[in-house]
Formats: C-alpha cells, sequence, structure tokens
C-alpha cells in the first residue's frame, strides 16, 4: 500500500500527459484515494475485529487487486479515480487488519519487535516507491504503476489463505 501510494505520486505527470489533464483534475487521483483511505482507516480496524481479521485482510487484498487492475486499465480520468476510490477503501482495511493479525500471530514477549519489523517495512516501502516507481513508468508506462500491485495482491491472498489465523474480537462492543 505504501510503494503503492509513493509509486502513484512519481506517475502523476505521466497520467497526465496521457490522459491529456489539467492538474487541478489530475490532483483528484492522489487527493481522493488520501480523503477515503484517511476516513475509514478506524471504521475498518473495527469492522476487522467484528467479522474477523484474516477474512478482512484476505477480502481487502483482493478488492485492492481489482481496483489497482481497474486503475491500470483506466480509459479515463472519472474510471480512474473511481477506481482509486476502490483502492482506498481496501487500503484502509488492509493496514489495520495486517497489524492486527501480527498483533495477534506473535507471542506477547515477541509483539516489540513484530510491530517493529511491520513498521520498518513500510518505511522502506515509501523510500523505495518514488526510486522503483521512476523505474517502473520510465520502461513500462504508468499503468504499470497500478499493474506491480497484480503479483503482490495475488501472492498475499494465496499466502494469506495458507499461513493467517482467523480472530474475531469476542465482545466487539
Amino acid at each position: 500500500i505504501i510503494v503503492d501510494a509513493t509509486i502513484v505520486n512519481v506517475a502523476v505527470p505521466s497520467i497526465i500527459a496521457d490522459l491529456d489533464l489539467d492538474s487541478t483534475t489530475a490532483e483528484w487521483i492522489n487527493t481522493v484515494y488520501a480523503l477515503v483511505f484517511a476516513a475509514l482507516l478506524i471504521p475498518a480496524g473495527r469492522l476487522a475485529d467484528r467479522i474477523g481479521r484474516r477474512r478482512m485482510f484476505l477480502m481487502s487484498a483482493v478488492l485492492f487487486t481489482v481496483a489497482s487492475m481497474l486503475c491500470g486499465l483506466a480509459p479515463t480520468v472519472t474510471f480512474l479515480v473511481a477506481a482509486r476510490v476502490l483502492q482506498a477503501v481496501a487500503a484502509a482495511a488492509l493496514v489495520p487488519s495486517s497489524l492486527a493479525l501480527v498483533l495477534q500471530t506473535f507471542p506477547r514477549h515477541k509483539i516489540p519487535v513484530a510491530v517493529a519489523i511491520w513498521g520498518a517495512v513500510g518505511a522502506v516501502a515509501g523510500a523505495a516507491g518514488p526510486t522503483l516507481g521512476a523505474l517502473v513508468i520510465e520502461n513500462l508506462g504508468w499503468r504499470w504503476a497500478f499493474f506491480i500491485n497484480l503479483p503482490v495482491g495475488i501472492v498475499s491472498y494465496v499466502m494469506g489463505r495458507r499461513v493467517l489465523p482467523e480472530w474475531r474480537e469476542p465482545n466487539p462492543g
């Protein structure tokens, strides 16, 4: 999710050129994503507690992957912005469910290290995203800023089904 956000930032000038956009319209590609993502983080985390963190993670991985494919196939900016909304909904559910899965999976004494690794992976992804994005966009085009998520999403879903434990909040309140 963090790599995606940083790659898309790098892709915006190419998207503007390809879809013949003005910069104000193009701003919605990232703005709508940020707004929806931020607005849904807490409710999505709470929903994961109710329906199951593994279930939420897996459903969100599928939605994020499909939304990424739709973004990459977008023929117009309206289509792209709508697909970014779907991507943001999925991302907002993936982040808290992934952290919750880390917290529930590791023994109590290993949680600080596990959370540190979870955070460090995010930091490395944020740092690597612009460089990776520049390479991908330069060699494959802006649509690959979204298509790059497809193998990651598929692997996340397949591995998640195999190894992630299910857990629901016993008293969700």
